[in-house]
């Protein structure tokens, strides 16, 4: 399919629809207007032309619905003009006629007749053959049924047919009535056909019997709010960071064309649409919704305008004289749960913002003023009072900051966002508290993944602080939460940080907070020197201003390196900064702790220490949960990933890889991350074909960006799909690249991302032994400097491909069978060792030994539920344990000529034969003996 067919989240319904379509007969898709029907008949349409098919289609609409025969033009029109002959003379002259393609007389193509009469009234007896009737249907009517029918079964003979039907229910009655009669008569293996109907809530399909048998109907779902706002990103550039993003992926209830539209009504508003403004609803959104509004009278749209203003879910008590709200129910506006007290919701959200935008701005202030007085909760009566209007005044402003407050301590960062934003905003005479708070509302909304509103709220903090302390210290973190929302372009850091030492002057609260920033500046590009040095200045101020937290901080910058140059004071930083925030509440969590615990994790994981480190991440995972930071998830979910992948708990680490490229993909300002979680997801319980188009996808982002970190992290498992798709010469490049990057950035720790033994074997295995070679002496110092136990199986098991390949496979797998541990810390590389010994054993002609230890490692993989590698390892036990007759003298001639370097055309020369033979014996060749490549094939022969 091409990219312009891609559809999100829709999978699923499009493998359903083509395992339908591929047994024959129909697929149905049903569903409410907008939910994405079409989209779906289009990528139909584009895979079924991409494999041949003959594809017709018509798109019906209600406007022309009255127009006989309309739909069979559509569909026919071209065929019959291009080719001659497709038909016999007399039906083809009926179907000209039909489809206006030649004059003739009206009455038997204008419509079905009158049941059982003529369409004059008058007897049959007599009339000439066009007008007389069979079962109601006159002769030309049937005459243009079978033409349909015959017109169809000739152009399935030179090719299968897929008739796509959009719009179904609105095809004209005459057209409907000849597709029925086909469709009974036809056979659905050469005649297929998708239709789509728009079907109400609580209704039937109708157009089932437009479908030759077996029929199938499917229903369109609505989509998840994640694959909404990655459409409003892909369509219309709208970042679903942006607060208006999340506000339409509600509205729309799911609804792609909702959203859609929506969307483009608020980018053509006047001014932004703010959280607590109306969305504007286009005229063709509020026409599908009008008939449900229309009736109501104009009390119950009162009573739903403060259902409307609350924005949630509201108790209603069922009254004998409630008539307004029996009213609202009655017209399917609310529905309500079972029980007394039962919430009222609107039946889609969309009504809600129809009701809510139509009211004037006095009737929502007078809403929210009511709900205010009603509401016992602090925070939401904090937002209606100051959604009622009035002028700024301090006592509502600080109760909104209080209600923030509040609002963190729940795990509820994006409202916190928006009471403070409302408490900068009723800010009076202040501008420096007015500042603090809306810089609180930047970082809540940082916290809660909300960029777009993030940045929003920087810019306005610089454009209005005055000169004051608390000006300068509001510029200053404005400015520096500005460097961490850089994302990966960080040309604009250095301006951003000169100019937040400037604001900082001598307070050293302010300092070490610039100081911390331009040390991980220095530290990302590779200057860890100069890094260093703005650390200590930054830890020196830190302990000048008693600041907890930033002393925590110096540490999670610091361990990193620590843990590469300076092993001995790791562990009892890391612990110490780890008790400092312990026992701590949710709501006093900040990036530094969470990167604290990311480090010890790490530490943990690189000692050897898997089930501490699992048990530490799961335990981060849930605080970072609690705490409502859904930014700082993204990342620690892909610490959860990497944790559960070396503990050979490969199902679990797919989920968390999974849910976490979700996450890094809607909240990242480049989607390299997101992308190479996802593919490292599918390495551990996905498809390889899947994890290399995703990696590919996340290179090319990585490299857009000038990433240069999450480019090399793509590269590596680029790499891992290539070795596991037999494709070694372009695996050791992926990974040779991924390597040299690392090193680049001053990441040698070789426990860092498990590179060099893969790369080392796809070397080995492309031909470039001593580059090989080099690199795993390289490997092999670094690991023993850093005394990286865990490393030494996976170093075992590159030395050992090395060893056989130079022509000794069973003095290698002796060494590996001896170096294999009985149980390792990281279960996966266990399993891969023993690939390894089954593929050397194999070479080594001794196959019981192969057999075994191939069984083991398929059964280590299974345990694990790592799929890509358990199909791997089934694959090279299927290879051995089929034919092993020894090599016919052809065979023997061929791959001594590839030894001596002969091409194809040479050897068929020397031997006599065609080139195609050579080919076909190369590939007998390549198949026997596990190789996929000449170079390969002269390896494996030479060394026995």
């Amino acid at each position: 399919m091409s990219d312009a067919t891609v559809l999100l989240g829709r999978d699923d319904l499009l493998d359903r629809c083509r395992a339908a379509l591929a047994d024959g007969g129909g697929v149905l898709l049903t569903g409410p207007a907008g939910i994405g029907k079409s989209a779906v008949l289009d990528a139909l349409e584009t895979e079924a032309t991409e494999a041949g098919l003959l594809v017709l289609r018509s798109n019906s609409t209600a406007t022309e619905a009255s127009l006989p025969h309309l739909a069979l033009y559509d569909l026919f029109a071209r065929q019959i003009a291009e080719h001659d002959g497709l038909i016999a003379p007399h039906l083809g002259s009926v179907l000209d006629v039909a489809l206006l393609r030649a004059p003739g007389p009206g009455a038997p193509t204008d419509g079905p007749p009158v049941e059982g009469r003529p369409p004059d009234g008058k007897p049959s007896d007599g009339t000439p053959f066009g007008e007389r009737f069979f079962d109601g249907v006159s002769a030309g009517q049937l005459a243009i049924r079978i033409a349909v029918l015959e017109l169809l079964r000739s152009l399935a003979a030179d090719r299968p047919v897929l008739l796509v039907l959009d719009d179904a229910h609105c095809l004209d009655p005459a057209s409907a009535e000849v597709l029925r009669f086909a469709a009974r008569r036809l056979d659905g293996r050469r005649v297929r056909v998708a239709a789509a109907e728009r079907v109400g809530e609580g209704r039937e399909p109708g157009c089932l019997d437009l479908l030759p048998e077996p029929r199938t109907e499917l229903a369109v779902s609505t989509l998840a709010d994640p694959l909404i706002g990655e459409l409003l990103r892909t369509r219309l550039g709208l970042p679903p960071t942006d607060r208006i993003s999340a506000r339409i992926q509600a509205a729309g209830g799911g609804n792609p064309f909702y959203a859609l539209e929506l969307a483009r009504a608020a980018l053509r508003s006047d001014r932004p649409v703010r959280t607590d403004d109306p969305l504007p609803v286009p005229e063709r959104l509020r026409a599908l919704l009008a008939d449900r509004l229309a009736a109501l009278p104009r009390e119950a749209v009162d009573a739903l305008l403060l259902i409307a203003a609350a924005a949630r879910p509201q108790r209603w008590t069922p009254a004998e004289d409630d008539r307004a709200m029996a009213a609202a129910l009655a017209a399917g506006v609310v529905a309500c749960g079972p029980g007394p007290g039962r919430e009222l919701r609107f039946t889609h959200p969309l009504l809600r913002e129809i009701i809510y935008a139509d009211a004037t701005t006095a009737q929502r202030q007078e809403c929210h003023a009511t709900l205010a007085r009603l509401l016992d909760d602090p925070l939401e009566r904090a937002r209606h009072r100051a959604l009622a209007g009035g002028r700024p005044n301090p006592e509502l402003a600080r109760e909104l900051a209080d209600a923030a407050g509040i609002a963190v301590t729940r795990g509820a960062p994006a409202l916190a966002a928006e009471l403070s934003r409302l408490a900068a905003e009723r800010t009076p005479d202040d501008p420096g508290l007015a500042a603090e708070r809306m810089l609180d509302c930047a970082r809540h909304a940082y916290d809660a993944g909300l960029l777009d509103q993030a940045r929003q709220a920087c810019d306005t903090v610089l454009r209005s602080t005055g000169q004051s302390t608390a000006g300068n210290a509001a510029r200053v973190g404005a400015r520096l939460l500005l460097v961490e929302l850089a994302g990966g372009d960080r040309s604009g850091v250095p301006a951003l940080l000169d100019a937040a030492r400037a604001d900082a002057g001598d307070d050293p609260r302010l300092r070490a907070a610039v100081q911390l920033h331009r040390a991980e500046h220095a530290i990302s590009i590779g200057q860890t020197g100069f890094g260093l040095a703005e650390l200590a200045e930054a830890e020196r101020q830190a302990e000048r201003s008693g600041d907890l937290d930033q002393q925590i901080e110096v540490v999670a910058l610091r361990a990193p390196i620590e843990m590469q140059f300076h092993r001995d004071r790791v562990l009892p930083s890391l612990r110490h900064a780890a008790a400092l925030t312990a026992g701590r509440p949710a709501a006093a969590m900040t990036a530094a702790s969470i990167q604290v615990r990311c480090c010890l994790v790490v530490w943990l994981l690189r000692s050897g220490d898997v089930a501490e480190a699992v048990d530490a991440v799961n335990l981060l995972r849930a605080d970072v949960e609690n705490a409502g930071r859904v930014k700082d998830l993204g990342d620690v979910l892909h610490m959860v990933a990497s944790v559960h992948e070396r503990a050979g708990l490969c199902a679990e680490a797919y989920r968390a890889a999974v849910l976490g490229g979700r996450m890094r993909a809607e909240l990242g300002p480049t989607p390299g991350p997101g992308l190479v979680l996802s593919a490292a997801a599918e390495l551990n319980g996905g498809t390889v074909q899947r994890a290399g188009e995703l990696a590919a996808a996340a290179l090319r982002a990585g490299e857009l960006a000038g990433d240069a970190e999450w480019s090399a992290y793509a590269l590596g498992l680029y790499g891992r799909a290539d070795l596991l798709g037999h494709r070694v010469a372009q695996a050791a490049e992926h990974l040779r690249r991924c390597r040299t990057l690392l090193r680049g950035l001053g990441f040698t720790d070789p426990a860092l991302f498990l590179v060099d033994a893969d790369l080392v074997e796809a070397l080995a295995r492309s031909g470039a032994t001593e580059e090989a070679r080099r690199v795993l002496d390289e490997a092999t110092r670094e690991a023993a400097r850093l005394d990286r136990q865990v490393l030494r199986l996976g170093l075992a098991r590159a030395r050992a491909v090395l060893v056989g390949l130079d022509g000794d496979p069973r003095g290698a797998a002796d060494r590996l069978r001896a170096a294999l541990p009985p149980v390792h810390p990281y279960p996966l590389e266990a399993a891969r060792a023993r690939l390894t010994l089954g593929d050397l054993e194999r070479r080594a002609r001794r196959r019981a030994a192969a057999r075994a230890d191939l069984h083991a490692a398929a059964r280590a993989f299974a345990a694990a539920h790592c799929l890509p590698w358990l199909d791997y390892a089934r694959e090279r036990l299927a290879r051995l344990d089929g034919p092993a007759a020894p090599l016919s003298d052809l065979e023997r001639q061929i791959v001594e000529l590839v030894q001596n370097g002969s091409t194809n055309r040479q050897i068929a020369a020397a031997l006599h034969i065609s080139v195609k033979s050579v080919e076909g014996s190369l590939t007998r060749l390549f198949r026997r003996f596990g190789v996929h490549d000449r170079t390969q094939l002269t390896l494996l022969r030479t060394a026995g």
